[in-house]
Parts: C-alpha cells; structure tokens; sequence
C-alpha cells in the first residue's frame, strides 16, 4: 500500500468499518477491513488511478460491496496462492532429486 492508499484508508476507515459490521451482522465474520480495501484497490479500481477517485466515490464503492463477492475473491486468490505453492514445491523436490 502506497502512501496515497494508506492516507485514503485512513480516511474511509469509518466506512469500511460500518461494511464490515453489516458483513459481520449476516455471518461472515472472517474479513477484515484491510481485505475490502484490498478487493477494491485489487478488483474495483484496477483500472483506475486511485489517486484521482474523489472521496465520494471511495465511499460509493465500498457501500456497494456484496459479501458474496469480496469472498469469491478471496477465495480465488486464496486458491492461486496454494496453486503457486504447490508448482514452487514441485519445482524444489523435482529439483532436489535431480542431483541424486
């Protein structure tokens, strides 16, 4: 996170904290506000200079968040994550064993 995203975190924090409470009100009690964060920045702007989003649309976003899609984000990097240590374990013990 970039100064820019830090100091716009900072000042969205009450809203991503009033999203998280309503997440929380209907059971999904594993995200933080650093993941909505991420999942905008990561999938909602990515296209975009964050720098240039005006507050208003900060906010507007992460009202609009749904529960459903910040988890199947989730769940998909989650997955590329344990995909990509899988394929590095694979390359270091096929590796391993070559010298043998």
């Amino acid at each position: 996170m970039t100064i820019r995203y830090k100091e716009l975190f900072d000042h969205v924090d009450v809203v991503l904290q009033s999203k998280l409470e309503e997440f929380h009100f209907l059971q999904y009690q594993s995200l933080t506000e650093e993941e909505l964060w991420n999942y905008c920045i990561d999938r909602k702007w990515r296209k975009k200079e964050i720098a240039s989003l005006s507050i208003s649309e900060i906010v507007a976003t992460i009202f609009d968040l749904t529960a459903s899609e910040v988890l199947n984000y989730h769940r998909f990097v989650s997955h590329q994550a344990l995909d990509l240590q899988s394929e590095l374990a694979a390359v270091l013990f096929n590796s391993g064993n070559a010298d043998i």
